[in-house]
């Protein structure tokens, strides 16, 4: 996959590239080709100086966007990091999306949308290209005007002489000139300085997203919206278990009489994937549906036909007693020695269950062969890797040379995703049966075959011992046990690569899977620290784990929070005061410092290079962004006195209410965001039953790009965690996944929605991510809430009234 996306050159000409290969392959820009009159005339048809902008004669600029939109505004953010370089009226924005292919891959590079990175990762590249495609214009219009470029600025989208007052509009000056200003990359764009925060004229500003009017008023197109001519519709058949069943027989007779069936067809699952598939086809959806249901299926269950979540748990358990399987994920001091000469060892369990990312849009996907191209529509987090993975599969079920297929991905808005569409088992399957029946196929997964066949978050175990001395937290040692989800990707030394996974903090240098463990290598200054990673091989591959909404810190900061507050009490220390005398900056997870990395210090985080767009960077070529760690724990902490003052930390409250507090750096070590969220929470003791009456989150993020929409996000978040530890909850029984709609998978309802109060920290640090982290502090704080409230402790996520209700009961 690496080797796809490598450029061979590590320099190019990186502005004005010509319309035809830049912008000419835009869904919505139409060029004149090369040699055409409207090329040669003294003006320019549009001027597209990166691969980001588009800027035509009638002044309008066109953003163009590889991010994929799913409810986070992501195109208007980077709009607006554009447009202030540029100097471009806002009311002349436009954003478009780029077709996916292997001729639009070379020039824009992966289409990937994950761990809250498309602002963190572009912000410096984007500025610049913004800042080069100013100058340029600076200089045309300079000309136009007959006057020195020295003398001239940009402002609203016009170039103004400063001398003699007179301007001219970006649109009239490529009617007017063309524009053959070039900058090599990447020396040139080294040399162009950005503006600091004081200088921001769009930055900072709360303007409303570019496609709410869409969304609004009908006009917006999702997956789930497409329509193609001739198109068969298809409705899957739920299958036996969440992985490795394998079809043996089909019995259509019954789906044989229901009007309109075209046919049922077994997906090639010979890749591994739409493991057990059978699809029903019909002219209609509804038709599909029942048809599906009218289907016979004899299945072989395979491998996992007989397991259940608790032999995950009990084997979880076990696994973990045998310390030297565990990788070193964290490895600072002598933990054992600093436990054994500890005043007190503090050791619990938590465990956590499985969820999914029940979006609102069910999974879909729309496949069509034509004139000897493959075309496919869908709502994706990563057209990019949709386009590879469905290349490799046709390339295997057809015997063509991946070469030879022709495929083109488009991006439709996507109805949710917090992780759970960057599997493409729709997109394959929907493909597979318009190759079976010869026509375009739509194939739309039904909530209940959408929970079956769900990527959900690992179940968890983690055994964690601390060690207290002379007042303070001297010791802590965590072990995890839970499955990993990076070899579903085939990524790590036993497949050949060392790509995407991380090495053991020891010589051994055992791989580890980042997205199942970090979010524990934390930022408290703790001399003497472990954590102890364990993969559970069997439930990677029977229950397909995968990302979900903040990846392993969903579970992680759930332990790790609810345990500090456990050793605080146990100290007989104020939380919030163990919290800030431990996020002192001393100390280091890693290699990284907990004061984080000096100020400048460039980002070493290990995706960069995988999302950002091109041209690719190679070592030292492009002046790298400022690393998010800068600040390190001292910025968590100013973020928990924030958000400890907001709540009113220390109040006088009613009986059987609790306010608990939590902080969080999620997305990953090497690109946190400071977060600290305080829920406030009663408890009705006759039931168990809890209500969280209000959640505070200060959340600083660097420069906040537009502040409406970053607390919008962090609101979102917020509510995503009050759901996760009140109420979701998978379960596996046979191999399969027992729920299957709303009715059992009980996502937050609006009568249990609290006020949410947010405090943005705009530090001017380089950005970092606003969509994901603040939905890790909640699950804690709320746990630390019910124990201050009613002095139960529930070490299990979520937190059900019958398990506090126990609690209350063993407390008696």
């Amino acid at each position: 996959m690496l080797k796809l996306a490598q450029a061979k050159t590590n320099r190019r000409e990186f502005l004005v590239r010509s319309a035809a290969t830049a912008a000419g392959t835009f869904m919505s820009i139409g060029l004149p080709a090369l040699g055409s009159s409207a090329a040669k005339a003294e003006g320019m048809s549009s001027f597209t100086p990166s691969i980001w902008f588009t800027l035509t004669p009638d002044g309008k600029v066109t953003m163009h966007i590889v991010k994929c939109e799913m409810g986070q505004h992501i195109g208007t953010g980077l709009a607006q990091v554009i447009a202030e370089e540029l100097e471009v009226n806002w009311e002349d924005v436009r954003l478009d999306t780029p077709l996916e292919s292997v001729e639009n891959f070379a020039i824009y590079g992966l289409a990937y949308t994950v761990n809250s990175g498309s602002i963190t990762t572009e912000f410096d590249r984007i500025s610049r290209a913004g800042a080069a495609g100013r100058m340029a214009l600076v200089e045309a219009g300079a000309k136009v005007l007959g006057a020195n470029a020295t003398d001239c600025r940009a402002e609203n989208s016009r170039v103004i002489d400063n001398v003699s007052g007179r301007s001219i509009g970006y649109g009239e000056i490529i009617q007017k000139v063309k524009i053959d200003r070039k900058f090599a990359y990447p020396e040139d764009f080294k040399a162009i300085k950005i503006k600091q925060p004081g200088q921001y004229k769009i930055i900072g500003k709360s303007i409303p997203a570019l496609d709410i009017p869409a969304k609004t008023n009908g006009q917006a197109k999702y997956g789930i919206d497409v329509f193609r001519p001739n198109m068969v519709y298809g409705a899957l058949v739920i299958p036996r278990t969440r992985y490795a069943s394998k079809v043996k027989s089909i019995d259509d007779s019954e789906a044989r009489k229901i009007p309109g069936f075209v046919k049922a067809v077994k997906i090639d699952d010979s890749m591994g994937k739409c493991t057990g598939w059978v699809v029903a086809l019909a002219e209609k959806f509804p038709a599909a549906v029942k048809a599906a249901k009218a289907l016979k299926v004899d299945v072989d269950p395979g491998p996992y036909g007989g397991l259940n979540l608790k032999d995950l748990f009990a084997e979880y358990a076990q696994t973990t007693k045998n310390t030297d399987a565990g990788a070193n994920w964290v490895l600072e001091g002598d933990v054992d020695k600093a436990l054994a000469s500890a005043d007190k060892v503090l050791e619990v369990e938590y465990t956590t269950d499985m969820v999914c990312h029940a979006t609102m849009e069910p999974l879909n996907a729309t496949a069509e062969f034509v004139n000897g191209e493959w075309h496919i529509y869908s709502g994706t987090q990563s057209t990019s890797f949709a386009r590879m993975t469905l290349t490799a599969y046709l390339s295997k079920v057809l015997n063509q040379k991946p070469e030879d297929l022709k495929i083109f991905v488009h991006e439709s808005l996507v109805g949710g995703g917090f992780g759970g569409k960057q599997d493409y088992d729709e997109i394959l399957a929907a493909a597979y049966c318009a190759k079976e029946v010869g026509r375009p196929v739509k194939l739309i997964q039904t909530r209940e075959s959408t929970f079956a066949t769900s990527f959900p978050r690992t179940p968890t175990y983690h055994k964690v011992k601390a060690g207290l001395k002379n007042g303070q937290l001297v010791a802590m040692n965590q072990d995890i046990c839970c499955g990993w989800m990076g070899p579903r990707f085939s990524v790590g030394k036993k497949y050949g690569s060392d790509w995407l996974q991380l090495d053991s903090w020891d010589a051994k240098k055992e791989d580890i899977d980042q997205w199942s463990i970090g979010g524990s290598d934390h930022w408290y200054d703790v001399e003497n620290k472990r954590v102890r990673a364990f993969n559970s091989d069997r439930t990677t591959w029977a229950v397909q784990a995968s990302a979900l909404r903040t990846v392993s810190n969903s579970y992680n900061m759930f332990v790790v929070e609810s345990f500090m507050d456990e050793v605080a009490h146990a100290l007989g220390r104020d939380p919030v005061e163990l919290r800030l005398a431990m996020l002192n900056g001393k100390g280091a997870s890693r290699g990284i410092p907990n004061a984080g990395y000096a100020p400048g210090t460039p980002s070493d985080y290990y995706m960069d290079r995988l999302w950002i767009s091109l041209p690719w960077t190679t070592d030292k070529s492009w002046p790298g962004y400022e690393s998010t760690t800068v600040g390190g724990a001292l910025r968590l902490a100013n973020c928990l006195r924030v958000a400890a003052g907001k709540a009113g930390w220390g109040k006088t409250l009613p009986p059987n209410t609790g306010l608990g507090v939590a902080v969080s750096s999620a997305e990953e070590r090497q690109s946190p965001t400071w977060v600290a969220g305080v829920a406030e929470v009663t408890v009705d003791t006759s039931t168990g039953r809890y209500k969280i009456n209000r959640l505070t989150v200060a959340m600083d993020p660097g420069t906040v790009i537009n502040p409406r929409n970053a607390t919008a996000q962090i609101q979102g978040a917020a509510l995503w965690g009050a759901s996760q530890v009140m109420a979701e909850r998978l379960t596996l029984k046979d191999g399969g996944i027992e729920q299957s709609n709303f009715h059992d998978y009980t996502p937050i309802r609006l009568a249990d929605v609290p006020p949410i109060d947010v405090e943005l920290i705009d530090s001017g640090h380089h950005p970092s991510g606003v969509g994901e982290p603040a939905s890790t502090v909640v699950a804690p704080a709320v746990a630390n809430a019910i124990y201050n409230a009613v002095g139960v402790r529930v070490r299990h996520m979520p937190i059900t009234a019958e398990a506090i209700l126990e609690g209350l009961k063993r407390k008696a």
